[in-house]
């Protein structure tokens, strides 16, 4: 594993200049599905994950700030609900914050995606606000659903003044360079007795299973539950309650408003930097090991940021020969690495049988996946990116698996 030139670098958590690498990747994708228009040789980034020294925190230190708005303005929609779990999720996640809420209220959500939940919420809601900086979403998708959609980055000169019962933040807080500046904007937003919903990656869970295709190019920081508590009462946040969501891979925070916080984050000493970073260099040597021995050509099942990260990783070794994936948007899209483009198409069982085996990028549905699979008639090995931990069995073997 090459280590990359050092890098200015301050701490977001803590301040602290001094961090040292702990997982890198030369030329990793920095999109799950290739853009339109995007040509070969674009869309690669660098991989340089570095542990706070003082207080442990991860983040990506070669992450190009400056092509930060263009990077999700490109952004092909991912991780819309396709199978009954996920469209079960949304409603479940949508459910917990109404719960909260008084009748018809006034909320607004920030980087929705595909405005899944920002629709389930509007059901129930006298207004969303979804702020959302992809091209690839137009206000088209909610009309006659009472979701506005402000196609920017935010916080949004449009929003500015208004408060909200409720704000929603999902999977966003990860992608933004600098965390304390945008939760003070979240915290602006919201009215005195209202609540807030924040959800994000567990870095708790990739330090406990050692995933590897958990650090991919999108993501900044890789936040610890400690963490994320210290920012949001920095913020002005109080928690009301903590949510551990899909076996603990992401957490979620209910939250109240409440007066800014002083607090000094602590030196962290239950984590080794070069013993994780032995561990993490370990799973990718058993990830090739387990990848040259399928004789034949491999698929991949979930055009995602884990498949992107396997790219990252293996591509110019491994003969990925075809991409599957369930979202109808994909089709005749592709995904790509070093080694050249694959084509996204749907899962047919004459594509399955000409291949020797699967392996499940969209690993948080492997279970339900591998039931489609045997059921298409497949019976040659099927594999999981899921990298297990001691509380996380699976049921399939994993590709890091010894």
């Amino acid at each position: 594993m090459s280590t990359p030139a050092a890098t200015p670098h301050r701490c977001v958590v803590c301040g602290s200049g001094d961090a040292a690498t702990i997982w890198s990747v030369a030329r990793a994708p920095t999109h799950a599905v290739r853009p339109a228009g995007m040509d070969a040789a674009s869309g690669f980034g660098q991989l340089d994950i570095a542990a706070c020294s003082h207080c442990g925190h991860l983040s990506n230190r070669a992450f190009d700030t400056d092509a930060a708005d263009e990077l999700y303005g490109a952004l092909v929609l991912t991780n819309e609900p396709v199978s009954p779990g996920m469209i079960a999720a949304v409603d479940e996640t949508a459910g917990l914050i109404m719960r909260h809420l008084k009748q018809a209220p006034a909320v607004l959500e920030v980087g929705g995606g595909g405005g899944a939940l920002s629709l389930a919420l509007a059901r129930r809601s006298a207004r969303v606000d979804l702020v959302e900086p992809s091209r690839a979403l137009g206000p088209e998708r909610f009309a006659g659903t009472g979701v506005t959609l402000h196609r920017a980055m935010f916080p949004v000169t449009a929003l500015a003044g208004r408060r909200f019962d409720a704000v929603v933040c999902r999977q966003v807080i990860e992608h933004v360079p600098e965390p304390a500046p945008f939760l003070a904007a979240l915290r602006g937003s919201l009215a005195d007795d209202g609540i807030a919903y924040l959800e994000l990656p567990s870095a708790d869970d990739i330090l406990r299973r050692h995933s590897i295709v958990d650090f991919h190019y999108p993501h900044v920081h890789y936040y610890r539950r400690a963490k994320m508590e210290l920012l949001l009462a920095r913020a002005g946040f109080a928690i009301a309650e903590v949510f551990d969501i899909k076996q603990g891979h992401d957490m979620g925070f209910l939250l109240r408003a409440a007066k800014p916080l002083v607090h000094e984050a602590r030196a962290s000493s239950d984590v080794s930097p070069s013993k994780f970073a032995a561990a993490l260099a370990e799973r990718r040597a058993r990830g090739a090991q387990r990848l040259a021995a399928i004789d034949g050509p491999i698929v991949l099942y979930g055009a995602n940021a884990y498949a992107q990260a396997l790219f990252g990783l293996y591509q110019e070794t491994t003969p990925f020969a075809a991409m599957f994936d369930d979202t109808a948007s994909y089709a005749g899209r592709c995904v790509y690495g070093p080694a050249g483009e694959i084509t996204i198409e749907p899962p047919r069982s004459e594509r399955l049988a000409g291949m020797a085996a699967v392996v499940i990028a969209a690993y948080l549905h492997d279970a339900e996946i591998a039931r489609k699979i045997a059921a298409m008639g497949f019976r040659g090995p099927v594999y999981t990116l899921r990298a297990h931990g001691v509380n996380t069995p699976g049921p399939i073997a994993s590709l890091f698996d010894p």
